[in-house]
């Protein structure tokens, strides 16, 4: 076992504890879900590796510098650029409660470009959304009211704001594994599937971002059937 002596810790010189900082910042910033945060991160934790490299070793390290400066100048060109595009990002009330409460996982211009390929539409009760064992042309999720799911082994079970519809089949692939119906006046934004997968596969980090909101839909609508 390593026997690091913490009282060193307390003769720590400025460029050594900025040294210590850079890594501080580097390491956690790669678990940060908005690209812009995790690029700001990364300069910051750069500048502090910097600092080190030119005061805190007995020579300075200008190889350490150089590639430092080379990050720091990728990072602040592209968070320029994520900035420009974010600013021009408007949402309407009903878009931005969607982005603050479902699509939270999401970067601002994610979400954008999830909405360009969504379509809104309103659907009386006794509508069929998905029937068991055929096939769903498309992702829906419920804005407002309610649908009700025909579960297999007998009664209902009611789907309210913000719950997905046709998740599964999505996921899996294949025909709808439940009968789903509106019960009330039913506003609902639905993706068709071939774009959606198309959308994805042009951006990863907007495909990582629906799997976890899907994955906790899915997770929500387990534990309510417990």
């Amino acid at each position: 076992m390593l026997d690091f002596p913490l009282a060193q810790l307390e003769h720590l010189g400025p460029y050594q504890i900025v040294g210590h900082l850079s890594f501080v910042l580097a390491a956690p910033s790669f678990l940060l879900r908005d690209i812009l945060l995790l690029r700001l991160v990364a300069v910051v934790a750069s500048l502090c590796n910097i600092a080190f490299a030119f005061g805190g070793l007995p020579t300075t390290n200008w190889i350490v510098i150089a590639w430092q400066v080379v990050f720091i100048t990728i990072n602040a060109s592209w968070s320029a650029r994520l900035v420009r595009e974010r600013s021009g990002i408007r949402f309407s009330d009903e878009e931005r409660e969607l982005y603050q409460t479902v699509f939270r996982a999401f970067a601002p211009v994610e979400f954008m470009k999830l909405l360009r390929l969504a379509r809104w539409s309103r659907a009386e009760p006794g509508t069929l959304l998905a029937a068991a064992g055929r096939p769903v042309p498309d992702l829906m999720l419920v804005h407002n009211n309610a649908v009700a799911v025909d579960l297999a082994e007998g009664g209902t079970r009611t789907l309210r704001d913000g719950a997905f519809v046709g998740e599964l089949s999505f996921v899996r692939g294949g025909a709808a594994s439940a009968t789903v119906r509106v019960v009330e006046p039913t506003r609902y934004l639905a993706w068709s599937k071939p774009a959606l997968v198309a959308l994805l596969e042009r951006n990863p980090a907007l495909r990582t971002a629906l799997q976890t909101v899907i994955s906790e839909d899915l997770t929500k609508k387990l534990l309510e059937s417990r």
